[in-house]
């Protein structure tokens, strides 16, 4: 294939943005923010855990002070209506049946209240607990909120350089002939770099010197004949002074 020098030259320019490009898209991949968010991830599902644990143990604590609540109310409720039934009592065995059963509850409902101090210790302990695991819970959400923002606003500013030279890119290639534009994105797909300089007899493609040989035979070629880097395959374009079309 055959190319101007300035055809050749041009490739250089895209090789320059299609690096970039591949750099940012790289940056982007490579946040160190999101080491930062997945480093964060395992403290976030232990906090969760923890205050899921505690909102539990709370939900626990509270349903059990509404059964015993609710016992005592019973218990309210059957004294109430014993003690209406003893004091309208004529019968003296009736009203030490009634006596009894009184006392009965009596003792059921000190119990139960008893039941009820302690569970009720037992809750403000739980609720604190609930606390500290909510605190937790807030700061390791907010520190990852924190990140992710830290994320996105560099997302948006390398989106922005990558449109930028995406659309440089479009322009210059559009300058490249087709065919050598198709052949120069071959090799890049194929091998990572699609045109490198030839600087003095080192190939930047490969960063090696090349062989007397081998710098001999690209040397002698015709200036718009492509030549390649015998290490990588790459486009090599010469320095020339000329600017011909």
């Amino acid at each position: 294939m055959k190319a101007s020098p300035r055809q050749q030259r041009l490739l250089l320019d895209l090789q320059e943005l299609d690096t970039a490009l591949a750099r940012l898209a790289r940056r982007r991949e490579r946040l160190p923010e999101r080491a930062e968010l997945s480093a964060l991830a395992g403290e976030a599902a232990e906090a969760r855990d923890r205050f899921m644990a505690a909102q539990r143990e709370l939900d626990a604590r509270r349903l059990e002070i509404e059964h015993v609540e609710a016992d005592i109310a019973v218990v309210e409720q059957r004294r109430a209506r014993d003690e209406e039934l003893l004091a309208a009592s004529v019968s003296s065995k009736e009203a030490q049946a009634l006596q009894g059963e009184l006392d009965t509850l009596a003792r059921r409902q000190s119990e139960l209240e008893d039941r009820e101090l302690v569970i009720m210790e037992a809750q403000e302990t739980t609720e604190a607990a609930f606390a500290e695991a909510e605190r937790l819970l807030g700061e390791v959400d907010g520190r990852r909120a924190e990140i992710q923002r830290r994320i996105d606003e560099a997302e948006q500013r390398i989106s922005r350089e990558l449109a930028s030279n995406a659309e440089e890119r479009a322009g210059l290639a559009a300058e490249v002939q087709r065919d050598l534009l198709t052949h120069y994105e071959q090799l890049r797909d194929r091998i990572g770099i699609g045109a490198a300089r030839l600087r003095g007899n080192v190939s930047e493609a490969s960063n090696m010197a090349l062989a007397p040989a081998e710098l001999s035979d690209i040397l002698a070629a015709a200036p718009d004949e492509l030549v390649y880097c015998p290490g990588t395959g790459a486009i090599l374009v010469r320095d020339a002074d000329a600017d011909a079309a």
